[in-house]
């Protein structure tokens, strides 16, 4: 089931591999249209893809933490782990290095992987759903549009501030955290 969170969660987790995407859509002016078109479906699958599979595979973990003797704390774990990927998203917004990218398989393979590793964490609090693997492909999916609507972007554009859409990816897991946090307490009372 696709839910308002699951599609804020597949939101805020593209972003990051968004901005990669749109850098790497600004290295490829110098080939062909089709050249572009082939190279950005490339990349945009590819996060998809690792965006997926690392959702899902962190799920497993989040089952296996859920179900032990420390499972009362899971969502103290969840939301903690949310405020700490928000933490990382507006501290890399206030990065002022620029970000180059080299072309090539590997580099996007990588570049796949570890743009994902929040989803990995992420996919932590899907331990209890019955069909992790469908919040997976949801959040993938938004990975996979995402990614080409900024590849498409970069084609038109030059620069957009990366650092403002870190920080909209931060505010969106710092509003996941708060709504655990709120309904662990909204439970107990």
């Amino acid at each position: 089931m696709i839910t308002l969170e699951i599609l804020l969660l597949g939101l805020a987790l593209a972003i990051d591999a968004a901005v990669v995407t749109f850098a790497i859509g600004l290295l490829q002016v110098h080939h062909s249209k089709p050249e572009r078109l082939k190279r950005g479906l490339l990349v945009t699958a590819a996060f998809g893809i690792f965006q997926f599979l690392m959702l899902w595979a962190g799920s497993f973990a989040g089952y296996l933490f859920t179900f032990s003797s420390y499972g009362y704390l899971f969502q103290f774990v969840v939301a903690t782990i949310f405020f700490l990927i928000a933490f990382k998203f507006v501290q890399e917004s206030l990065n002022e290095e620029d970000r180059e990218l080299e072309w090539g398989l590997m580099p996007i393979i990588l570049l796949g992987f570890a743009t994902s590793i929040d989803a990995l964490v992420s996919g932590v609090s899907f331990g209890t759903l019955p069909h992790p693997y469908m919040a997976a492909l949801t959040v993938g999916i938004v990975t996979f549009l995402v990614c080409g609507l900024f590849y498409l972007i970069s084609q038109f554009f030059q620069k957009i501030p990366d650092k403002w859409l870190l920080r909209f990816a931060g505010l969106i897991f710092i509003i996941l955290g708060v709504e655990i946090v709120l309904a662990i307490f909204y439970k107990r009372a």
